[in-house]
């Protein structure tokens, strides 16, 4: 495992097929996102963010994978333009009146001083959390 500082709240870890072997898992269960393949992520991104040596937010946060031949790039992040990117593509999937009130919260997001932007985020993320449960 090797991980990248990409940006302030933004990590790289890059997985080898090696890595993987050692911890049981498959790029399946990263794929289907398996109860090993999620204890992994959720393992490598706590160890990403320990290595930066700061606190993290705690909120906006996202993960990409990117496949590659030799490695899996799992990026953490809690940045709020990447968290801004995500919403706005799952605006392009909801039906209209949803999209549009997701689209307002977007803009709401994007154009709020940093802290502002968190307590939206925070109280975004609660709220889903509440109606899922």
């Amino acid at each position: 495992m090797h991980i990248v500082e990409e940006d302030r709240y933004k990590i790289s870890c890059h997985v080898d097929r090696q890595d993987l072997r050692q911890h049981g898992i498959t790029v399946d269960d990263l794929i289907n996102r398996t109860p090993l393949g999620y204890m992994f992520i959720k393992k490598a991104g706590e160890i990403s963010k320990e290595s930066t040596g700061y606190e993290w937010p705690g909120c906006g946060f996202s993960m990409q994978m990117d496949f590659f031949r030799e490695d899996i790039v799992l990026i953490f992040s809690e940045r709020i333009e990447d968290f801004v990117y995500n919403l706005r593509q799952t605006a392009t999937t909801l039906p209209k009146e949803q999209a549009e009130f997701f689209n307002e919260l977007i803009g709401m997001i994007a154009e709020a001083p940093e802290e502002e932007a968190r307590k939206m985020i925070r109280n975004f993320e609660q709220n889903v959390s509440t109606l899922v449960q």
